[in-house]
């Protein structure tokens, strides 16, 4: 069929199941890309809507994701752009079902008693990739955020002169920061943290300090990234490490609250970031595009009734152009998704959204996610 149309992709997702979305089953349910690929060979995988390219995070070309997905339904769901949209509406051949999308990274801040900002990611299926008002919206969100990413290397810099941080290290665990795409503060934490405790235990590392997180991703859950990062070092080098002293921790913090600045607040929004309820709307100026909820799992409920939440504003800002979550997201780890996943389904389902799924891939498949394992 080729490229579908808004009305098209509804009627196609409306036909597919979980199996459709799976390649296999998980040997570890609580660790992704641990599953056999039993329904790839079968037949019955053959949809994957959430797929990202060489234009956000992944690492695929346009070509090569069309070429991988001949009979197949795919979507393309770059973080903030649709840059690879525009080529693939060029080149897409017949035999690959393809829906043209966008990933947009929002920032909630106005549910009830909520702790703190939380990050909320809407794919958005069947855009128009000429739509100038959707160009113009990521186009001025993308320069914004690279510009307060720059301001705040030079802030940390100003601080703890002595580490030299730069835009291209940080991009070593998130590409997209070179970009103006997703956040700032959260791979801003990873960078400076794995830095500062790399340099103090090993200021003659032969390996930067992506490398352990990378490795031992599995290792970050519910402890502070510090600690987290601290047992990862420990495994990529094999021996056991002192504790940390108090001075790094001070360094630690010292970057903490100057990177926490640049994320909004509970209350207060800050320019280069997209409010979840602001976006859901725009979209629906939008002559096309439909909205799912991309992995609702990964915004970890603080209350309860959080789901109820999400999925009334979704409804509410979002209206008609509201229908669907990713109910089938195939790349949750640890044990959180499998206590929380049916409650949020059912929650889900109580406001008659409809199913979509994906990998959320990465790398060079469209059946696995993570380029690094």
């Amino acid at each position: 069929m080729g490229i579908l149309s808004e009305k098209d992709f509804i009627e196609k997702v409306k036909g597919l199941k979980e199996i459709s979305y799976k390649a296999g089953e998980r040997q570890n349910p609580e660790i992704m890309d641990s599953h056999d690929f039993r329904y790839v060979e079968s037949g019955d995988f053959c949809a994957n809507l959430h797929i990202h390219t060489e234009y956000s995070d992944g690492i695929m070309t346009i070509d090569e994701l069309l070429e991988k997905s001949e009979n197949k339904l795919v979507a393309i769901t770059d973080h903030d752009t649709i840059d690879g949209c525009k080529k693939a509406l060029e080149i897409c051949p017949d035999n690959v079902d393809l829906a043209l999308g966008v990933e947009i990274s929002t920032v909630a801040i106005n549910f009830p008693k909520q702790p703190k900002p939380l990050p909320i990611h809407l794919l958005v299926y069947g855009i128009d990739p000429n739509d100038k008002k959707l160009n113009e919206f990521l186009d001025k969100k993308r320069e914004l955020k690279l510009q307060l990413a720059k301001d705040t290397i030079k802030r940390l810099n100003e601080a703890l002169p002595e580490y030299n941080f730069t835009l291209e290290e940080a991009s070593l665990c998130h590409p997209m920061i070179l970009k103006g795409q997703d956040e700032v503060a959260h791979p801003m934490k990873k960078y400076t943290c794995g830095k500062i405790l790399l340099n103090h235990f090993f200021p003659n590392a032969d390996f930067t300090y992506e490398k352990p997180f990378f490795k031992h991703k599995y290792l970050f859950g519910t402890d502070s990234f510090v600690i987290c990062y601290k047992r990862a070092l420990e495994l990529y080098a094999g021996c056991s490490l002192p504790l940390i002293p108090e001075e790094v921790l001070e360094k630690i913090q010292t970057a903490k609250d100057i990177y926490t600045s640049s994320h909004p607040s509970i209350g207060k929004m800050l320019e280069p970031f997209s409010s979840f309820e602001e976006t859901a709307e725009f979209v629906t100026t939008l002559n096309s595009g439909v909205m799912s909820i991309a992995h609702p799992a990964r915004t970890r409920a603080y209350t309860p009734e959080f789901y109820t939440y999400l999925f009334n504003n979704f409804k509410k800002f979002g209206k008609e152009k509201a229908m669907f979550f990713e109910k089938y997201y195939q790349s949750y780890d640890g044990k959180y998704f499998i206590e929380w996943c049916p409650i949020i389904n059912r929650t889900a389902e109580s406001f008659a959204l409809l199913p979509t799924g994906g990998m959320d891939s990465h790398g060079n498949s469209i059946s696995s996610r993570c380029p690094h394992y």
